[in-house]
């Protein structure tokens, strides 16, 4: 996986060269099938664009994909391509797109990035029961289905507004929340295996040391914030 290092460059006047955790929205809401997307409401965000231009809207993240939505003139809702895109600002929160999918900026030292991945699992709505995504052969389900294909395709723009009335209608969508360090330009999962992979068996053992004195948790940011800045050492 490769992200682009202006990608990175873009991000730290914002976020100063130091390890620095940025603000966490309180979730304390649900996504489901009829508002699958990670926050509560459409926030007012900006869409950065390689070239020193950027772009204002209500912005929200589709968690089947992890692709970024906005409300059009219209009402309606649309789909932003990530092409040219270096970063997207959502409240207090930055992203930039992975793999064409946004990831959370969590901490950032020098030009390196600890980035969160919220998704939501689809696979375990699906074996939860039978009909579209787990629920009964009805309206509902159909209903279900319409909104979690929301302009996935390019074929389909909501209107906001019809979306607000069945919002809180849905089944809860479980959410998998995944962490990435990216390094000198490369992405490494930040998992045990994933660490120590790109560790290799030069620095096997300082690893081995490092996790057991500081106990690392690996869905913990400050946790995997001070991992980042161990592994950046030993790339020196």
């Amino acid at each position: 996986m490769n992200v682009m290092i202006n990608m990175v460059k873009m991000v730290l006047p914002f976020y100063l060269l130091t390890l620095l955790p940025l603000q966490i929205s309180a979730q304390k809401f649900e996504p489901n099938t009829n508002w699958p997307y990670l926050y509560e409401n459409f926030t007012s965000g900006v869409i950065y664009f390689d070239g020193n231009t950027k772009s204002e809207a209500e912005l929200n993240i589709h968690l089947w994909g992890n692709v970024l939505h906005y409300v059009g003139q219209d009402g309606k809702i649309f789909q932003s391509k990530d092409k040219n895109v270096i970063r997207v600002e959502i409240g207090d929160d930055a992203y930039i797109f992975m793999n064409q999918k946004l990831v959370k900026i969590m901490a950032v030292e020098g030009t390196n990035l600890l980035v969160k991945q919220t998704s939501g699992d689809f696979d375990a709505l699906r074996s939860s029961g039978g009909g579209a995504y787990g629920s009964s052969t009805n309206s509902s389900a159909t209903r279900d289905l319409s909104s979690l294909d929301v302009d996935l395709r390019g074929m389909d723009q909501p209107e906001l507004g019809l979306m607000l009335q069945e919002k809180k209608d849905g089944r809860a969508i479980p959410l998998v929340e995944s962490y990435y360090f990216i390094i000198n330009d490369q992405t490494i999962e930040a998992t045990k295996k994933g660490v120590e992979k790109y560790v290799g068996d030069a620095n096997k053992d300082a690893l081995k040391q490092f996790l057991k004195d500081n106990k690392t948790k690996w869905k913990n940011d400050e946790s995997l914030g001070q991992l980042m800045k161990f592994l950046i050492g030993l790339a020196k």
